[in-house]
């Protein structure tokens, strides 16, 4: 099968939907397909991984980490008559290049939902910001031009029947690459970020965001640490609330219990995820939450405000802990976990059956299904 991925993050860039996009990438290739990614041009980067088609992009002049790609490629263009399948990431530029070009060689496309859309509205000015509902009928507008959805939780599926989306949409999350977590180790976390073995080590990764309800999370751990001043709390990853949240620990007289570590490769991250006692999240608008799968696969447990995508990954008190967004129930439910030897245990058993669930493989292997069900024309609602 020749298969093109269509989206408006790759590498370089750090997230979700690059980390997804280029497993899927492997575990295709690895599977015997012939896989084609289409996606932006970054600054100063130059393009060593076959199969990968670059457009001419400029940076969203609202969001500096995203990119904008001007929807044209001569080169791409000419292998678009190659493949079998599309299957976009992102309903942007790259995203209504791939309903282009199914369309002009009548092409299936899988688009999969992987973000939020209704509350990134935010990261635009008021005046331009389009009402709930009128963003619902874009995003509607663009999945009804798809033969497929696949959305990673019923959470999701819903929100886009709400919208009026018609076409079959499939709920599955994709997961995490085990054979990351498989590696001997690159660095010692505790070593180098100055954390006593005997120290509590609480973890954050992931975009350092507004839409991540990260003061939420940086209040409760004050809680935390009021309770087990011993303890740390690590924020991996960058974003443009960095610095709110450094000046918010500072602010709090907690600066010396919190670290933050910037962006890590997988690798560094992986070994940091096995350190970890517990991680927490508390997000409220994941469609999925892929952290949480890592964490799994780290063998660390999470405590997380049950909302949305996060509630088809954590399964209470089997593989983690569900709260509501309330600091004193998320104070009291980590400490009460972390104390716990017996039930510790038993989450983290849970976590790792989980991450096995929602592996890149067996996520892949779904996916393949769903193609083949676009390439036969035999789908069912």
């Amino acid at each position: 099968m020749r298969i093109g991925l269509f989206s408006d993050a790759y590498l370089p860039e750090i997230s979700g939907v690059t980390t997804t996009v280029h497993w899927l990438k492997e575990e295709l290739e690895n599977l015997g397909h012939v896989v084609y990614v289409y996606a932006p041009q970054y600054e100063g980067i130059e393009e060593d991984e076959p199969g990968v088609f670059r457009f001419h992009s400029g940076k969203f002049a609202f969001h500096k980490a995203s990119r904008v790609a001007v929807p044209f490629s001569r080169a791409a263009t000419r292998s678009f008559k190659e493949l079998d399948i599309l299957h976009s990431h992102t309903p942007f530029s790259m995203g209504l290049v791939a309903v282009g070009a199914a369309t002009r060689y009548h092409l299936p496309h899988v688009h999969t939902y992987h973000t939020h859309l209704i509350e990134d509205r935010k990261y635009l000015p008021r005046p331009l910001r389009p009402p709930e509902r009128e963003a619902g009928k874009i995003i509607a507008a663009f999945c009804n031009r798809c033969t497929l959805i696949t959305a990673p939780s019923t959470p999701f599926k819903e929100e886009l029947l709400r919208y009026g989306v018609r076409r079959p949409i499939r709920v599955f999350p994709f997961g995490v690459k085990l054979s990351l977590f498989n590696q001997p180790p690159t660095w010692n976390p505790r070593a180098e970020l100055n954390i006593p073995d005997r120290a509590k080590l609480f973890l954050y990764s992931g975009r350092l965001a507004m839409e991540k309800n990260l003061p939420f999370l940086i209040r409760a751990y004050g809680q935390i640490h009021a309770q087990d001043p011993s303890s740390v709390l690590v924020l991996a990853g960058d974003g443009p609330v960095r610095e709110q949240m450094q000046q918010q620990v500072k602010d709090m007289g907690i600066g010396d219990a919190v670290r933050f570590t910037g962006f890590l490769d997988h690798p560094r991250l992986v070994d940091l995820y096995k350190a970890a006692d517990l991680f927490l999240f508390a997000s409220k608008t994941e469609t999925q939450g892929l952290v949480l799968v890592e964490a799994m696969a780290g063998g660390t447990p999470a405590v997380a405000v049950g909302a949305l995508g996060v509630l088809d990954v954590v399964q209470d008190g089997v593989n983690g802990v569900l709260v509501e967004e309330d600091e004193e129930q998320f104070v009291a439910q980590a400490l009460a976990l972390v104390k716990d030897e017996e039930r510790y245990a038993l989450l983290q058993q849970g976590a790792l059956q989980r991450a096995e669930e929602l592996s890149t493989h067996n996520s892949t292997l779904r996916l393949l299904e769903v193609f083949q069900e676009c390439l036969d024309g035999s789908l069912e609602e």
